[in-house]
């Protein structure tokens, strides 16, 4: 009994100083990670928390069996000087499984949190991005809309050029009519003058006198 006793309590005793010492590390992690915001591949990053979780888990159930094994060992003669080092070995296992449980709970908050403000961080982001772009697409139909109403403009002033012009034209057409009406009735008053001037007796004043009335 006493060989087995003695090597079972080497064994507990070198896990739980491994325990102590992974359980500080765990701290400084969680510590350090609440302080800041770090990447997952970040040496205090969620992923080295993880990795000392898991060890930290799996020295407590290696504990756990030693201290097991060391209650089969002590039997109901054994002295209250075993029995008190194998309570006291049991209370430490509790304490590391406590100590450990809270830090990882802590921890877990802390990235359930981060995950959050990240989240919103990126909607935040998200929403900015889009507002940009319908500002640029504001920003885009006000400028096609700008320019559209120019070319309206552009157009009403090429249409009423054009009417102008048109409008010159058949003043200009009018004033030819009327001086091309004019040269012809005055070459026709040349014209029956002449005849009338050979021929005086045929012609009179009321001969050529429906034509001058038209001027």
């Amino acid at each position: 009994m006493a060989t087995r006793w003695d090597a079972l309590r080497r064994d507990a005793r070198q896990l739980e100083n491994e325990l102590e010492n992974k359980l500080v590390s765990f701290g400084k992690l969680g510590t350090a990670y609440r302080n800041e915001v770090h990447s997952p591949t970040s040496p205090n990053g969620p992923g080295s928390c993880d990795v000392v979780a898991m060890e930290i888990n799996q020295l407590l159930q290696r504990l756990s069996k030693v201290n097991d094994a060391m209650d089969d060992v002590v039997g109901e003669g054994s002295s209250s000087a075993i029995r008190h080092t194998l309570q006291r070995h049991h209370d430490i296992l509790q304490d590391y499984r406590q100590e450990f449980n809270k830090t990882k709970a802590n921890v877990h908050a802390f990235q359930e949190r981060e995950d959050l403000i990240g989240s919103v961080r990126q909607d935040i982001q998200a929403h900015k991005t889009t507002a940009g772009s319908a500002n640029r697409r504001t920003e885009l139909y006000m400028k096609e809309h700008d320019h559209l109403r120019s070319s309206d403009k552009l157009a009403d002033e090429a249409l009423s050029s054009a009417l102008a012009a048109k409008e010159g034209l058949s003043s200009q057409r009018r004033v030819l009519s009327s001086i091309n009406n004019a040269v012809t009735g005055l070459t026709s008053i040349l014209l029956a003058s002449v005849v009338a001037d050979a021929q005086p007796e045929v012609f009179s004043l009321g001969f050529y006198a429906p034509v001058l009335m038209q001027y």
